[in-house]
């Protein structure tokens, strides 16, 4: 009798040993999964901040190049068109003037091909005719950025307008290296016109 009492007892304790380790493996999968899907949440989260990040570059580009060609576009209104296919000498001139440039895109506009990059603290376009040649770097400035004989000139001419941002041209080889594209408005209408650097009024070609 006192052996079958044994026997029974060692098949309980079995049993309840048998069925915590079944809870413990249970509660560790459940931990795995809840584990597993977090982690998960996280890449999501993390996928969709990159998404939001490289939409907000996009349409940075898409105000920069606005910016910089605004009052330039040909009589069908069309901009600069991105381009991947530069010629061989494109490319070696941008290397060559500006090796240290970051995030460029490249785009065409009246035959020319235009890279738009980070230029340290700025983001500026270069052109180049397709044998290498630059024919100009423009950057976007303020107001305040502006050669104050420009502002003399402009409030000379018409005190009443309203001097807005500027593109500042870089010239490659000339005595003066910049000219200014400046954006007026004057009773409502918008003009743009360029100035050198001593404020006097010149022609430029887009």
């Amino acid at each position: 009798m006192k052996h079958a009492i044994s026997l029974f007892v060692a098949f309980v304790i079995s049993m309840a040993i048998m069925a915590q380790g079944k809870s413990g493996d249970k509660g560790k999968g459940k931990q795995k999964t809840v584990a597993t899907d977090k982690g998960k949440g996280n890449a999501d989260k993390g996928k969709g901040n990159d998404n939001e990040k490289a939409e907000k570059e996009k349409k940075d580009i898409a105000a920069h190049d606005n910016k910089i060609w605004e009052g330039t576009h040909d009589n069908d209104g069309g901009g600069p068109k991105p381009s991947k296919n530069q010629p061989a000498k494109v490319r070696q001139g941008f290397q060559r003037d500006y090796p240290n440039a970051t995030n460029v895109t490249w785009s065409k506009y009246r035959g020319d091909w235009t890279a738009t990059f980070g230029n340290g603290l700025y983001r500026s376009t270069a052109i180049y005719h397709a044998n290498g040649e630059r024919k100009d770097t423009r950057t976007i400035i303020t107001r305040d950025d502006i050669p104050k004989k420009v502002l003399e000139t402009i409030s000379k001419r018409s005190p009443e307008t309203k001097t807005e941002e500027a593109v500042k041209v870089n010239l490659p080889r000339v005595v003066k290296n910049a000219i200014y594209r400046v954006k007026t408005a004057t009773g409502g209408t918008t003009q743009f016109e360029y100035y050198d650097e001593d404020g006097q009024v010149v022609k430029y070609d887009y």
